[in-house]
């Protein structure tokens, strides 16, 4: 089975400096763009279902890409959504958040804290648990009788997969829009087959 594991384009919460995480936020104009562009280089690899978060700025990622896939349309994966992170501070302003949430964010609790540090904001997602419904939500996706297929969906999860179900040791540092990892699934193990948009350090 092959897996393009694509990140959403652009949405709002990048424009407005925003926490974005659990929040809802929509495409850009730019973000619509990108992924109409990215699109033309999906037609033709027989890709045959695509899987979305569906939040807003996958889900809709998904159904620009839909357009140019001649397969069996979108399956939205809650267990795809993006970690939520920020817990209270998702969808404020980082600016704002930090003068309103500043004596949290000044603690000793909270002055590590994201995926790599194993620890959410106050109010966010058990890192572990999160773990595990994205390891859920490949093990829905690889049990389809589909040969190849598109998952469109968040940095947290690229992160996610990449350290827990692809086992590489290096971190995902950046993740451009319509960032992709081109992954082989053969009978319980998962392999990268190609990469691109990508920063690892």
């Amino acid at each position: 089975m092959k897996i393009y594991m694509i990140r959403h384009c652009e949405s709002e919460d990048d424009v407005l400096n925003c926490y974005g995480g659990c929040a809802d936020f929509d495409l850009t104009k730019k973000g619509i763009d990108t992924a109409a562009k990215h699109s033309e280089k999906l037609s033709g690899l027989g890709i045959q279902k695509i899987y979305a978060s569906p939040y807003k700025r996958a889900k809709n990622t998904a159904l620009i890409f839909d357009k140019k896939v001649e397969g069996g349309g979108i399956e939205e994966v809650d267990n795809l959504c993006e970690i939520n992170t920020y817990g209270v501070m998702s969808g404020v302003n980082k600016e704002l958040a930090r003068d309103i949430f500043g004596l949290l964010i000044n603690s000793e609790e909270y002055k590590s804290y994201g995926y790599y540090h194993g620890k959410s904001f106050l109010g966010g997602e058990d890192v572990a648990a999160f773990d595990a419904r994205v390891r859920q939500a490949f093990d829905h996706i690889v049990k389809s009788n589909n040969d190849i297929v598109a998952v469109v969906t968040h940095g947290g999860v690229f992160r996610s997969v990449y350290k827990n179900i692809l086992k590489r040791p290096e971190k995902i540092l950046e993740i451009d829009d319509a960032a992709t990892i081109e992954i082989e699934y053969d009978n319980g193990n998962y392999t990268i087959a190609n990469m691109s948009g990508i920063k690892l350090g």
